[in-house]
């Protein structure tokens, strides 16, 4: 099936919007050679290398790759203007130390036998507030990952429970 104009269109869009070749050929039902030479022949460039994007703080251009930038909602050029766009309140609270961390640990052995490798989770990402509603346990770090990617994933003691009965 020949694709339509409209469809090549889109492509190209779709393309430098930095969805990937595999993507979209799985997506308009061809191989991604065809993608290839649709974004080619536009002259939209196809390398790997590293493209030119500004940072999200300060604005300053700065070099990342395709993949770096997909995988990554917010591009920074340095180690300081993230730690600077954290702080300004975006994205999570940035906690420069583990006290918090520690101080939940021992705040939930209070009320559950934490074993090694159970994972104490902060519900609102805020690792120095350690309100029993805001600590839940994980089994281990795969269940922790997986209930932050959005799975079905019950955590083995939740705060919010026994902070209700308080």
């Amino acid at each position: 099936m020949a694709l339509l104009k409209k469809d090549k269109v889109n492509i190209i869009k779709a393309y430098r919007e930095l969805t990937p070749m595999a993507q979209l050929a799985k997506e308009y039902s061809v191989s991604r050679q065809a993608i290839y030479k649709i974004i080619k022949k536009a002259g939209v460039p196809t390398m790997k290398g590293p493209y030119t994007v500004s940072c999200d703080c300060c604005g300053k251009p700065t070099t990342k790759t395709r993949s770096r930038i997909r995988k990554q909602k917010h591009v920074f050029c340095s180690m300081d203007c993230y730690k600077a766009f954290l702080q300004a309140g975006n994205g999570f609270p940035y906690i420069g130390n583990r006290n918090g961390q520690r101080t939940a640990r021992s705040i939930v052995s209070q009320y559950f036998q934490l074993k090694e490798g159970y994972i104490v989770h902060h519900e609102n990402r805020n690792a120095l507030d350690n309100r029993l509603s805001n600590l839940k346990v994980f089994r281990n770090q795969g269940d922790h990952i997986r209930y932050h990617r959005g799975f079905d994933v019950v955590p083995i003691w939740d705060g919010a429970s026994i902070d209700s009965f308080i």
